[in-house]
């Protein structure tokens, strides 16, 4: 089944900001357990107050907190790093045309920063692109081919 250009770039936007969004859960993710990790470093006995005697120790609270977000991270990841892999694959720099497009969807840049990085001009760039969406439209898995606009007439 074929679509007209709009309705495959409607697709491939959609699909690619999928895999923004599971790309941003992992690193969120990833700069909590960082954050907890840091916060480990500092955490300890505390001997604060007269007496001598320690205060409740809060480090066991944050081993606790660590692995659990440990454990979210191997779940999220175990979730979509096969969707994850495969896009990332499938829009490598090797393939110009479908870098470029996942470069502007993907990585946010403009159309000036891609065209910069990629070394093309600007209307090259979005010549590439429009290729590059029609590659990804009919490489991307089918589910996002037909959920996305389902009564998309075919032509």
């Amino acid at each position: 089944m074929t679509h007209d250009r709009e309705v495959m770039r409607y697709c491939v936007n959609d699909y690619l900001l999928y895999v923004r969004s599971l790309d941003a859960t992992m690193r969120a993710i990833e700069g909590d357990i960082a954050y907890q990790n840091a916060r480990l470093h500092l955490l300890g006995v505390s001997y604060d107050g007269g007496g001598g005697a320690a205060n409740k120790d809060a480090l066991p609270d944050g081993v606790v907190k660590l692995m659990e977000l440990r454990d979210k991270w191997s779940e999220e990841y175990t979730h979509c790093a096969e969707d994850l892999e495969f896009a990332r694959v499938l829009c490598k720099p090797a393939h110009v045309s479908r870098w470029i497009v996942w470069l502007h969807t993907v990585d946010r840049l403009t159309w000036e920063g891609v065209s910069r990085r990629v070394g093309y001009s600007r209307r090259q760039t979005i010549h590439f692109a429009e290729a590059g969406t029609r590659e990804i439209y009919y490489a991307m898995p089918e589910l996002w081919r037909r959920d996305p606009i389902p009564n998309a007439a075919a032509i």
